[in-house]
């Protein structure tokens, strides 16, 4: 296939393996050096000709298909993305290092310890995976707060060589674009524990707390390898969640999540597999290392396979997204999961596919995503289309709210798709506010459907008036799922739509997202009538005090970030911003 990034006498070498081997143009981000904790600038670097090797340094290494890879060198600089990172040093904690490593393993040795506990009612678990939500919610706030946004890069880093033979090392840390997740996962771990309080059993509070840990290590992953043992680490204690405390179709609904998300990981480990192995000439050395990998992402752009690597990484994260025709799973899993795995599904583990996207396959391959943006755009407008109207024609309340999550999502990737920076920006911002508003919906949903013991929209009606604090929890977090300006959900869909009418490839897309748009906001509209205004069939039990406590958090978010954007943004751009860079240096 030929490839328009490269020069012409590159495609040559490539399509004529007997051809002479020209020399190649290709360049290898580096940042600009400067002094420590200098703001995160990409620049290129041109490789040297290749045709001959220089004394003490061997020349070029032929390899299948003709495309010849530059040798090792001898020497790496002590240059590179890590340097930029003021606070990193391998293999100790050193200051806010120690942070990272809390976030992570405090809920799994916690959970580790629910598991122990002598407590037939689940009254010490719950009591003690509170106290560990809400403490490493206070520790991530202090992180978030502290994020040198003028400087950029990542603190807290951590790095210990486990893995040294395979090139792969247990390495962590926050940037802009991790921390707001970093810091919403115990959040909403918090409210998935007080919206459970009435459970007896400790097993299901050592789960939620397995899932936190996980999740942050999600999040703080940067190492391919270390991402995808907590990718897959997430997936255990949510199929138990499913299958052990789902309603009656659980069991289903528990192995069809599973089986999706298995075999978008096994496409995912080949490539992450084969990045590395691609990666080492460049690089001298097979390194999983995501710092490494993206310092030589101009290299991988041109590989023969770059495309398929792509694909690997995309397949697994357009699942767990998800994108139309791989969302089948969501539906089931969301219906038949208890109100605190729905908490979970669409607050956190649907953020785990478009953070991959943005984090993995845009940094490591600008050019394939480039190359692939208008099918990608394809495959978000049918997913914002698709989502709306059958959302449209749901019975089931909580099915309603997972297929919204859908549309939702499929701003996330238009906003990817374009390639912009406020198209990037607005992607983040909409999985933020995507997971407290629908976080807030499912919560208000399954505290309904305890109360009136159906889910059927049919059967509800004049909820405001029979429960007037939930009803109006209910109506906000509805308005907010329409994407109602002043709230959460409104600056994250308009950024991404905007960043795709600013790209030429996504431009006549936005045109007919609108319509998904207002079909979505008819569903909720429609919603709103039928299940909370009317004359009430039957008395309901208000919220408690419990309850209000759960929901509190996120009204007060949804409302914070719908008219005070700046709570969220600079971090954002912080993240943003060097992937922006990337994208222009590697397709200058």
């Amino acid at each position: 296939m030929v490839r328009r990034r490269p020069a012409a006498s590159t495609r040559a070498a490539v399509a004529h393996p007997g051809a002479a081997a020209p020399a190649l143009p290709r360049r290898v981000l580096l940042p600009r050096a400067g002094r420590a904790g200098a703001g995160p600038h990409l620049r290129a670097r041109a490789l040297r000709p290749l045709r001959g090797g220089r004394p003490g340094r061997p020349g070029r290494l032929p390899e299948p298909g003709g495309l010849v890879l530059p040798a090792p060198p001898a020497e790496r600089p002590l240059r590179g993305l890590r340097a930029l990172h003021a606070d990193r040093r391998a293999g100790a904690l050193r200051g806010r290092s120690a942070v990272t490593l809390i976030l992570i393993f405090l809920p799994i040795l916690a959970a580790a310890l629910v598991g122990l506990l002598d407590d037939p009612r689940a009254e010490a678990a719950k009591r003690g995976a509170l106290m560990i939500a809400l403490v490493t919610l206070l520790a991530s706030l202090g992180a978030y707060l502290a994020y040198p946004l003028a400087s950029g890069g990542f603190v807290g880093e951590f790095k210990l060589e486990w893995l040294p033979l395979v090139g792969s090392s247990f390495h962590v840390g926050l940037d802009g674009l991790s921390l707001p997740f970093v810091t919403l996962t115990p959040l909403l771990t918090a409210v998935s524990v007080l919206a459970s309080w009435r459970k007896t059993e400790k097993g299901f509070f050592a789960l939620m707390l397995l899932l936190q840990g996980a999740l942050v290590g999600v999040f703080a992953a940067l190492d391919l390898i270390v991402f995808f043992l907590f990718f897959e680490a997430v997936l255990v204690p949510m199929y138990f969640k499913i299958a052990l405390w789902g309603y009656e179709q659980r069991r289903y609904a528990a192995v069809k999540f599973l089986i999706y998300s298995l075999v978008g990981s096994v496409f995912m480990l080949a490539a992450m597999l084969a990045t590395a192995y691609l990666a080492a000439p460049a690089l001298g050395r097979v390194s999983f290392d995501y710092l490494d990998l993206v310092s030589v992402a101009g290299y991988l752009a041109l590989l023969p396979a770059a495309g398929w690597l792509f694909w690997g990484f995309a397949l697994a994260f357009l699942i767990k997204l998800p994108a139309v025709p791989l969302h089948t799973w969501l539906p089931h899993a969301h219906t038949q999961a208890p109100t605190a795995g729905s908490i979970f599904l669409a607050g956190l583990l649907l953020k785990m596919g478009g953070y991959g996207l943005i984090r993995f396959n845009l940094a490591l391959f600008p050019g394939e995503l480039e190359r692939f943006a208008n099918l990608l755009a394809v495959v978000a407008l049918v997913s914002i289309v698709y989502g709306a109207y059958v959302t449209l024609a749901q019975r089931d309340l909580k099915r309603l709210i997972a297929n919204s999550s859908v549309n939702h999502m499929g701003y996330v990737l238009l906003g990817i798709a374009s390639m912009t920076a406020v198209g990037l920006h607005g992607a983040v911002y909409q999985m933020v506010a995507h997971g407290v508003i629908t976080g807030l919906m499912f919560l208000m949903v399954g505290l309904l459907a305890d109360r009136t013991h159906t889910r059927e929209i049919a059967a509800m009606k004049g909820v405001y008036n029979a429960a007037p604090k939930l009803g109006a929890v209910l109506w906000l977090a509805l308005l907010g799922g329409l994407g109602l300006p002043g709230l959460a959900g409104f600056l994250g869909e308009f950024q991404s739509l905007w960043g795709g009418f600013l790209a030429e490839v996504t431009r006549n897309y936005v045109w007919f997202a609108v319509f998904g748009i207002v079909i979505l906001a008819g569903a909720m509209l429609w919603t709103i009538q039928r299940v909370l205004l009317g004359k009430a069939e039957a008395a309901l039990d208000d919220l408690n005090a419990v309850e209000l406590a759960a929901a509190a958090p996120l009204v007060f978010l949804a409302v914070l970030l719908g008219l005070v954007p700046a709570a969220l943004t600079p971090w954002i751009d912080a993240g943003v911003q060097p992937l922006v860079t990337l994208l222009q240096e590697v397709l200058k």
